[in-house]
């Protein structure tokens, strides 16, 4: 209960202060990590990775444990001290002292995180989790605003875009290259009788950008009556996945544009 009291890892000294003898620590279901450092013997996971490697947990890693958008990378992303001397291994180093606090050594804060996600993520997928920890109550919105007023250069255009309902990380992605095509998008746009739509597109074009985890039977009977209302209107609407946006965008953009201009020929 100490240890997990303490994040589930501990010093030894942490231990000991907690009244732990060597007789304790030995006899105790704990395992012994690395020189000076305990775990539960359930921890697995990115966490266990870093303590083991002297370093913590940030950037994707933490968002991802919140469901926070975190990109496609996948291998933990940890923080270790600029003169340490650590193999990377299957991991993502991050090679700098925290700018935003820490929680315990082993896990960077929340704002630590993203502010690690902004810098190392590619510039769709870092404003795309700028908005998900919005979304998501990660941060609150003031927060994640004062991290974009220190944006890297590269995001700054798109940080006075942010918006605090984005529906997921793809329909960020998706706002963002339908501006960059010139077009005006409404996200969450009102369907008179029928909730919203993901993004309405000029206001005569509704996309959906959906996604297999949140469209069972049930949601998927929802979004046809949806369609059909959007039809019925005289706005066109089009569904995507997210295969269409990460791996055949300009065929869909293609779609995406002849969409519209019918809906302007028949307006």
């Amino acid at each position: 209960m100490d240890l997990c009291a303490l994040g589930h890892l501990a010093t030894t000294s942490q231990l000991r202060s907690l009244g732990w003898t060597r007789a304790r620590l030995e006899a105790a279901p704990l395992v012994r990590v690395r020189r000076g450092v305990y775990a539960c013997a359930h921890l697995s996971g990115p966490l266990r990775v870093a303590a083991a490697m002297g370093a913590a947990l940030t950037c994707t890693s933490i968002l991802s444990e919140s469901e926070v958008w975190s990109g496609h990378d996948h291998r933990p992303h940890l923080q270790v001290r600029p003169t340490a001397s650590v193999q990377p291994g299957r991991t993502q180093l991050h090679w700098e002292l925290p700018r935003f606090g820490m929680d315990t050594q082993w896990r960077a804060s929340r704002l630590q995180a993203l502010w690690q996600a902004m810098e190392c993520l590619p510039v769709e997928d870092a404003i795309a989790a700028m908005e998900s920890a919005i979304k998501k109550e990660f941060l609150t919105e003031a927060e994640v605003r004062r991290l974009g007023m220190h944006a890297p250069r590269r995001l700054q255009r798109y940080v006075p875009q942010l918006i605090n309902n984005s529906g997921s990380g793809n329909e960020t992605i998706v706002r963002m290259r339908l501006l960059d095509a010139g077009y005006s998008v409404v996200p969450q746009g009102p369907l008179p009788g029928a909730g919203h739509q993901d993004l309405v597109i000029e206001d005569i074009a509704g996309l959906e950008v959906d996604s297999a985890r949140w469209h069972g039977e049930q949601i998927r009977a929802i979004d046809y009556e949806r369609d059909l209302v959007s039809e019925g209107l005289g706005r066109p609407v089009l569904r995507i996945l997210p295969a269409h946006v990460h791996s055949s965008w300009p065929h869909t953009l293609a779609v995406i544009d002849r969409m519209v201009r019918d809906a302007r020929r028949r307006r």
